[in-house]
C-alpha cells in the first residue's frame, strides 16, 4: 500500500536505517538549519528533532536528501516506470462509442483510481485552529543575514481560475509577523500565473506542511501544462490523493497533511523580501513581493514540522 503520510514514512525510514532522532534540545534559529546542512553535505540520514527550544511540535529534515530515501519515499527504484505511466495516461483519449468505451474499460478503470477524492474530514482536520498564528510552528532561520524565519518547504496550493486545474509550488515563505508573510513566488511560476489570472489583487492561497510523500514530490516536480498536480501524486503513488476543503477559503488540499495554513495573497501589499542564503553560496538580495495573510489552520493533533534546507 502506498504511504499515506509523514509519520508513516518516518517509521519506513527507522526500519531501513535512514533516521537519526535527536532528543538533545535545539534552537529552530539558526542550530537547526547548521546541523542539516552539515548532514546532507556528509551524505548521512533524515533528522527528526524530538526536542525544539519553545516550540511542541517536532522537526524532520533531510528527509529527501538522498537517493535511497527517495525510492523509499515513492516505493520505487525505477523513475523511468513512474514518468512512463504518467506519460500514458496523459495520451489516453475517452474512445468514442460504447463498443469502444466497454474495451477500454479495464485501462479506464485503472486510470480512475489515480483521481483524488473530496472527502469530508481527516487528520488535518483535527484541530482547527480558531486564532491562526505562525508563531506555534517551529520555522527556521538559517542563516545570520536572513530577513527572518523562512518556510522552506512549504506546497502552496492553487487553482487555476478558468479550468479549476490544481497546482503545488514550493516557495520560500518569508515571516513578517504572526498572520502575515511574504510569497516568494516569481512571475513565471504557476502560483503567480493563477494569480494574475483571477484579475483580482487578492487570491485564495493554502500552505500545505507535510502529507503523502507523492504529494510532496509534486510540488517539485516539472509536471506538464494542464495537469492537475493531485492526479499527478495519484498517479505516482497508483492510488488517488484523498483531499479536504479548507475552512475559511475555496481551496483543496490534502486530508493527510501535518498542517494548513489558509490565507490569501495580495498583490497590492507589496514588500521587500529578503534577503536569504541561497543555494548559491550567496545571500538572494531584496526584492518586492506580495503579502500573504493568515485566515485560517488546520492541524493534526500531533504534527510534525516538515523543513529543507539549501
Amino acid at each position: 500500500m502506498p504511504i499515506e503520510d509523514i509519520h508513516e514514512l518516518i517509521e519506513i525510514f527507522e526500519k531501513a536505517g535512514e533516521l537519526r532522532k535527536i532528543s538533545t534540545q535545539v534552537d529552530s534559529e539558526l542550530e537547526v538549519a547548521e546541523i542539516l546542512r552539515r548532514t546532507m553535505y556528509n551524505n548521512g540520514p533524515a533528522l527528526l528533532f524530538e526536542n525544539v527550544k519553545g516550540y511542541e511540535m517536532p522537526i524532520l529534515g533531510n528527509a529527501f536528501g538522498s537517493m535511497k530515501r527517495l525510492e523509499l519515499s515513492l516505493e520505487t527504484s525505477d523513475f523511468t516506470e513512474i514518468g512512463q505511466r504518467i506519460a500514458d495516461m496523459s495520451k489516453m483519449e475517452i474512445p468514442k462509442g460504447m463498443l469502444n468505451k466497454i474495451k477500454k474499460l479495464p485501462e479506464l478503470s485503472k486510470m480512475s483510481e489515480s483521481f483524488p477524492s473530496l472527502e469530508k474530514s481527516g487528520p488535518v482536520t483535527e484541530i482547527i485552529r480558531e486564532n491562526p498564528t505562525f508563531d506555534d510552528i517551529p520555522i527556521l532561520k538559517s542563516f545570520h543575514k536572513d530577513a527572518g524565519k523562512f518556510i522552506t518547504f512549504g506546497l502552496t496550493a492553487t487553482k487555476h481560475p478558468e479550468t479549476g486545474i490544481r497546482n503545488l509550488g514550493v516557495y520560500r515563505i518569508q515571516i513578517l509577523d504572526s498572520t502575515h508573510a511574504l510569497m516568494h513566488w516569481q512571475k513565471h511560476k504557476r502560483g503567480a500565473e493563477h494569480h494574475d489570472l483571477t484579475k483580482s489583487t487578492k487570491t485564495e492561497v493554502a500552505i500545505v506542511i507535510g502529507g503523502e510523500p507523492a504529494t510532496v514530490f509534486s510540488g517539485v516536480a516539472p509536471v506538464p501544462e494542464g495537469l492537475d498536480k493531485y492526479l499527478f501524486a495519484g498517479i505516482t503513488r497508483k492510488k488517488g490523493i484523498k483531499m479536504v476543503k479548507c475552512k475559511t477559503i475555496d481551496v483543496e488540499v490534502p486530508a493527510n497533511a501535518e498542517i494548513v495554513l489558509e490565507g490569501y495573497v495580495d498583490s497590492s501589499d507589496i514588500r521587500d523580501e529578503g534577503p536569504f542564503g541561497d543555494h548559491t553560496g550567496y545571500y538572494t538580495p531584496k526584492e518586492p513581493f506580495p503579502t500573504f495573510t493568515l485566515t485560517g489552520m488546520m492541524q493534526r493533533k500531533n504534527p510534525i514540522y516538515l523543513t529543507t534546507v539549501v
